[in-house]
């Protein structure tokens, strides 16, 4: 069975009714004010903290570095009541794994939230069967079902999945793994069926599919929100692993 962890929501005084309200069944919400968000985090296990900085976009921001900073493994969604490029690069940048603007759309927001908390979960549960024993059996949360992997290939699949949407180096991959590039890459690809390259970009695409199920979101936002900084090399991986473009992949969604 998964084990929970807490929600730390992390908002003005004016909204905490509404959160401690927020639709989100089965799952501990904790709303507290900024200045106690770090606090609660040191105190506990968090699966997933919400930051809403209404109108104060630089507060949030430095709210969100800060915790990004110290509990790099948990994902953050940031809130705002301002919306500019400028503001929503500048939170993907330092961290936020997801960006909505208020008044919120709850079906989305709620459905992301899941999303994260379940990633966020089988990702715990991968590294402890894999501290356990290198036969134990890792189960399906990886998105490209591979099943059972030796741990130093497990642990840089985990790290993948959790850390997409940042730049991952070969180099730094290899250095998780604990081996030297060549052996990790031959390793790799025997235990995955890919390479960490395209397994990398493969996460990305996996995730991208899901982003453009939203119509509220440009295959930009899309390409950003997943890793990709240029939207035609988004095309072209997109392309190459799904067999058709983003834009065709969601002309067929709707």
């Amino acid at each position: 069975m998964i084990r929970k962890f807490p929600i730390i929501i992390a908002c003005a005084a004016e909204d905490v009714a509404y959160y401690r309200n927020f639709p989100l069944p089965n799952e501990e919400l904790q709303v507290v004010p900024y200045g106690q968000a770090v606090c609660s985090v040191l105190s506990q296990e968090i699966d997933l903290i919400v930051i809403d900085c209404g109108f104060d976009a630089r507060l949030g921001l430095g709210l969100l570095e800060d915790l990004k900073t110290r509990f790099p493994g948990v994902p953050i969604l940031f809130v705002t009541e301002q919306s500019s490029e400028e503001i929503i690069l500048r939170a993907f940048k330092v961290g936020a794994r997801d960006f909505f603007q208020k008044p919120l759309p709850v079906f989305n927001v709620r459905s992301t939230m899941m999303e994260l908390l379940k990633a966020k979960r089988e990702v715990r549960d991968h590294l402890r069967a894999a501290n356990v024993s290198e036969n134990e059996q890792a189960g399906n949360g990886t998105l490209c079902q591979i099943g059972i992997l030796q741990p130093a290939i497990m642990k840089v699949v985990c790290h993948i999945e959790s850390n997409y949407q940042k730049a991952i180096s070969l180099d730094q991959m290899a250095a998780l793994a604990s081996m030297s590039k060549y052996h990790f890459v031959r390793l790799f690809r025997r235990e995955a069926g890919m390479s960490p390259v395209r397994y990398l970009k493969f996460v990305r695409i996996q995730r991208a599919k899901e982003l453009l199920k939203r119509a509220d979101l440009s295959v930009f936002s899309a390409a950003h929100r997943v890793g990709f900084q240029d939207v035609s090399n988004f095309n072209k991986n997109f392309k190459n692993i799904e067999g058709c473009t983003p834009s065709q992949y969601r002309s067929r969604l709707f």
